[in-house]
């Protein structure tokens, strides 16, 4: 919200202070200045950067890592120069790191050090630099808001920072902890370069825009303090590259020194030299790495790296192909070079030209839009940008000669013609809704686009006759066609998306799509995969429908049960597709009790965990009825082979003939436990489903008292027993004698394990070093009996001395998980309402 804020009221005070400054006076300013200082900036800016990647040389040398210096170069220059323009440096920059460093050795524990080393590092000389200005030297400009006294009091509080900094690296040896997070200061002298260096890369930024100012303004240091504000202002706004606050905050502070015509050409140089350049240059760097990798076949790297490329790779090139479509407006919305175009005039009709124009405007707008379909990897979007990108590099030579904006296009369209690999998606278009980021962000670059052509042509009478008026000298005409033709794009596309039937986020599988992941779970070792065959989840195959996801949706949250089926080769891509179709959704993608031996997977795509409790599984080969510790087992089944209680195993054929006996004991049991049938990660009683599997009973005098369907798994491998009822009238301990065959049969056709299923809650930890949840759930656990038989299920499992295995909930993380938790429980229990009931 405070950034929202902050960018409104600097569109405002923009708009007003630029309301004397005029279009051609800007250029004009910009051709007027000295090609020296502009290789003086540029030669800055190399230098700026250079400094830069110090950040990381040092972290290298705080964690006593070592790799070469050029590859810390090479990533840190990258980072850099994609988490200015973007914001959000600790996501942007640390998965390019990550992809560059992770390849060079270093793991994921260094990697969290080297982030916190330089992000401090950042701070330490933003505080450093920005106290001593307030302290010393306030500038003018910001005694409107406080007084000097009140300025440089605000100063010496900003400068603590740095000083208690180094004081505690010179003071504390043992590592500070906080909420059972461990941060070791670095030494002495290590933090004091810290300080310095971080002070000497903002000093060069400032001088980057210093050097672009006329002579006969304020000093450096007066300067700076500006600059610093003015930088600190767009960090907090997130807006990217905090692109309008930063140049408002300049605007105002500098208006008593220079005019603003030349306040703006300098900060649109600025932004030229310090973030677009270095931008292409990182852009051109990751297109290359990636060619190199795919050239070279390097599979580990495919498989370890592949996430965290195709989270870069089509982000950046969804940055760019949204930078192009607002050049085109742009270019569309100001005057072309009148002797361009008169040399175009002497070679193409004037329709030519006035159709290019138009178009170029639309294009634009259609890149807007497709723009998020890059970064979702979709295949239809990387055509249609294709097409778009060669339309646009034609209409920039067609409408102006603008051959410079027709080579910017042309090397994105190499770019993203070398990244086909990266879009493998296949999902529709228009079958996921915009995020609302995004349709900001394209109708503000229309609106600013609008908004500059106004500027450029403040000047000019409008009347109804512009529009209609067709001639070489009319840029103000064809810039108020081609804004209508943007805006109508703009919002027939908006009216597209609207009025078409939204996506059904689950559509229950057919039965060739049942048909597939059956054969899909017949190959499994696991039983929990036959819960697909409910009909109550939605299925995510892979192309080659060699594996799935299963999942449910309960309000905004999508939730995945059990890792992904199939092959382990396929579950990092059908990880990463449930992911995205979630994100396309703007909803929250969680997996609900996954094992352990995947949690990296998970890990690699940002997500983290929660331990929801144990599944209990016994080892057949070590099951038998023998010996003192079965003797409670062994005494339940002889009494029940006594009173004339008899064991069979139905097969699936004899399952559906004796279906209606099933049902009697069925209703019985639900009416007897006043409660209602499950689903999800529970099966319930559903003929169809049942009839799939064979069923384990307990009958007397041939009456079945007492049944469980039975989940098989590949042979030699798991199998398990779902749904289980019986009779009131059942003889006592059916159930026990019933488990105890189940586990006698299984071993004798050769199974090695028999899941018992999951204890919920058991086995978290509650110590002072565990997660919060860990510690309300071990509350719950023991006190909690009130309300569900926690410990009572685990202690009933106890008695076939099970190996117990932890199950996890693998979700996006931060303050989402009670809301997740609350979902998942209203899935099983079929709404919300359930939860209440037993």
């Amino acid at each position: 919200m405070l950034g929202a804020l902050l960018f409104a009221a600097a569109l405002f005070v923009l708009h007003r202070e630029l309301r004397h400054v005029h279009y051609r006076d800007v250029l004009a300013a910009l051709h007027s200045l000295p090609p020296g200082r502009v290789l003086a900036g540029a030669l800055l800016v190399l230098l700026n950067y250079l400094v830069l990647t110090g950040y990381d040389r040092l972290a290298f040398h705080a964690i006593g890592q070592r790799i070469a210096g050029w590859q810390v170069t090479l990533a840190s220059f990258v980072a850099y120069a994609l988490s200015n323009n973007i914001g959000f440096a600790l996501i942007a920059g640390t998965s390019v790191r990550d992809r560059f460093y992770s390849r060079w050795g270093v793991g994921t524990g260094d990697l969290t050090r080297i982030v916190v080393f330089y992000s401090t590092s950042f701070w330490l000389g933003l505080s450093a630099l920005g106290g001593w200005s307030l302290a010393l030297q306030p500038h003018p400009a910001l005694l409107r808001f406080a007084s000097e006294p009140v300025l440089r009091t605000l100063g010496v509080l900003v400068l603590l920072f740095p000083v208690a900094y180094l004081l505690a690296s010179a003071l504390r040896r043992a590592p500070l902890r906080v909420r059972g997070l461990q941060l070791q200061f670095p030494p002495p002298r290590l933090a004091l370069l810290q300080v310095l260096l971080s002070a000497v890369e903002w000093s060069l930024a400032g001088a980057v825009l210093y050097a672009r100012l006329p002579a006969g303004g304020p000093g450096f240091g007066a300067l700076l303090g500006v600059f610093l504000a003015a930088q600190l202002a767009g960090l907090v706004s997130h807006v990217p590259g905090g692109v309008g606050v930063f140049e408002t905050v300049l605007l105002v502070t500098l208006g008593r020194y220079y005019g603003h015509t030349q306040i703006v050409s300098s900060l649109l140089l600025y932004r030229l030299l310090y973030y677009l350049l270095p931008l292409g240059i990182a852009l051109a760097i990751l297109v290359g790495d990636e060619l190199r990798l795919r050239r070279h076949h390097l599979a580990r790297l495919g498989t370890v790296l592949g996430s965290i490329t195709a989270q870069t790779a089509p982000a950046l090139l969804a940055l760019f192909t949204f930078i192009a479509g607002v050049v085109l407006l742009i270019s569309g919305a100001t005057p072309a070079d009148p002797g361009r175009v008169r040399w175009l005039a002497e070679h193409l009709p004037l329709a030519v030209l006035e159709a290019s124009h138009f178009l170029g405007s639309v294009v634009g707008v259609a890149l807007l839009i497709l723009a998020q379909g890059i970064a979702r990897r979709l295949d239809g979007a990387w055509y249609l940008g294709m097409v778009g990108l060669a339309l646009g590099v034609a209409l920039s030579l067609l409408k102006g000669g603008d051959y410079e904006e027709a080579l910017l296009l042309g090397v994105l369209l190499a770019a993203l013609l070398g990244s086909r690999d990266q879009f493998d998606r296949r999902a529709a278009f228009l079958d996921a809704p915009f995020s609302p980021g995004w349709t900001v962000a394209a109708v503000a670059a229309l609106g600013a686009s609008i908004w500059l052509g106004f500027f450029a042509y403040k000047n000019v009478q409008y009347g109804s006759e512009l529009w209609w008026r067709f001639a070489l000298n009319h840029d103000v005409s064809r810039f108020l066609r081609a804004s209508v033709g943007a805006t109508v794009s703009l919002l027939a596309s908006g009216v597209a998306r609207l009025a078409r039937p939204a996506a059904a986020e689950i559509e229950p599988p057919g039965e060739p799509e049942l048909a597939a992941a059956a054969q899909v779970v017949a190959a499994q070792a696991g039983t929990l995969p036959f819960l697909v065959l409910l009909r109550d989840k939605g299925v995510l195959f892979n192309e080659e429908r060699t594996g799935f996801v299963m999942y449910g949706v309960q309000g905004r949250t999508w939730v995945a049960l059990g890792d992904p089926v199939g092959p382990p080769a396929v579950a990092p891509g059908l990880i990463r597709q449930f992911l995205e179709r979630a994100s396309d959704y703007g909803a929250i993608p969680v997996f609900y009790q996954v094992g352990r031996d995947r949690l990296d997977l998970y890990a690699e795509l940002g997500l983290t965990f929660a331990k929801l409790g144990e599944e209990a599984r016994v080892e057949l080969a070590h099951f038998g009825l023998e010996g003192q510790a079965q003797r409670g087992l062994r005494a339940t089944v002889h009494r029940l082979q006594r009173e004339g209680v008899e064991f069979a195993v139905l097969p699936p054929e004899e399952v559906r003939r004796r279906m209606a006996e099933l049902r009697a004991v069925s209703d019985e049991w639900l009416s007897t436990k006043a409660t209602s049938e499950k689903g999800f990660s529970l099966g319930r009683f559903d003929e169809d489903y049942l009839a799939r599997f064979p069923a384990g009973v307990m009958t007397v005098g041939g009456e079945i008292v007492a049944f469980g369907n039975l989940w098989l798994g590949r042979p030699g491998s798991e199998l398990s027993v779902d749904l289980m009822r019986f009779r009131s009238a059942a003889p006592r301990g059916a159930m026990d004698g019933l488990f105890t065959q189940l586990l006698l049969w299984g071993k004798a056709q050769g199974y090695a394990w028999f899941s018992l299923g999951m204890a919920p809650l058991s086995g978290l930890e509650a110590g002072p070093l565990g997660h919060a949840w860990a510690r309300i759930g071990h509350l719950v656990f023991r006190y909690g009996e009130a309300f569900y038989n926690f410990q009572g299920l685990r202690t009933y499992k106890e008695k076939f001395h099970p190996v117990w295995e932890a199950r996890f909930l693998a979700y996006p993380g931060g303050l989402r998980l009670p809301r997740v938790i609350a979902d998942v429980a209203a899935l099983v229990a079929g709404g919300y309402g359930g939860i209440l009931k037993k």
